[in-house]
């Protein structure tokens, strides 16, 4: 999710079992008769507790042979003012370089930093 130039950023357990400590989006799995829109909308308020709404762009990576392909969704909160809930938290789009995203996410932080002007 995409707010004021800063992004809902969480951080995985250091038990998970893929990505264990990276930095991650709010977003999981596509449960049966969803799109991935509903999916992002429905993982981002289970995860972080806030309650988007869709914004007209979607960056979709093509799957690799470890993990399948990943929709990223530009969205804004409902209420600018709600703040997620840990390990979730808005950071600037600036500062993700810095965070250790598994290697999936390297086209959607690209995109991120050209839009922003960041690297």
């Amino acid at each position: 999710m995409v707010h004021a130039a800063r992004v809902l950023v969480g951080r995985r357990s250091l038990a998970a079992v893929d990505a264990a400590g990276c930095a991650e989006f709010p977003g999981g799995k596509v449960e049966p008769g969803e799109t991935t829109a509903v999916a992002a909308a429905r993982e981002c308020l289970e995860e972080a507790g806030v309650a988007i709404r869709l914004l007209d762009r979607v960056v979709r990576v093509a799957p690799t042979a470890s993990g399948p392909e990943i929709a990223f969704h530009w969205a804004a909160p409902l209420d600018p003012a709600d703040e997620p809930r840990p390990p979730f938290a808005w950071v600037p789009i600036a500062d993700l370089s810095r965070l250790g995203f598994p290697p999936a996410n390297a086209p959607v932080l690209a995109i991120l930093a050209a839009d922003h002007g960041g690297s």
